[in-house]
């Protein structure tokens, strides 16, 4: 069921029925959409950061459904 937005005035009572109407329209956000399958039918199953000694992320992995892996680089801008 999709969200229905509800249209707050001045004055209106905030109601259970309202704050379920706002909690179900966010946990249905948590869902995405599924994807197609990549081109050769995988698709990435964990994805795996490195980071150096100050936390900025440098690399990593992607496990793919067929487990194999892939390398992840991380370029970053000179800002």
């Amino acid at each position: 069921m999709s969200y229905v937005k509800n249209k707050w005035t001045d004055g209106d009572v905030i109601t259970a029925d309202k704050l379920n109407n706002i909690e179900n329209g966010i946990e249905n956000e948590q869902v995405g959409l599924t994807g197609a399958p990549g081109k050769d039918g995988n698709s990435v199953t964990a994805i795996a950061l490195t980071t150096d000694s100050s936390g900025k992320v440098t690399g990593g992995t992607a496990t793919l459904s067929d487990k194999n892996t892939l390398p992840i680089t991380v370029t970053q801008s000179k800002v």
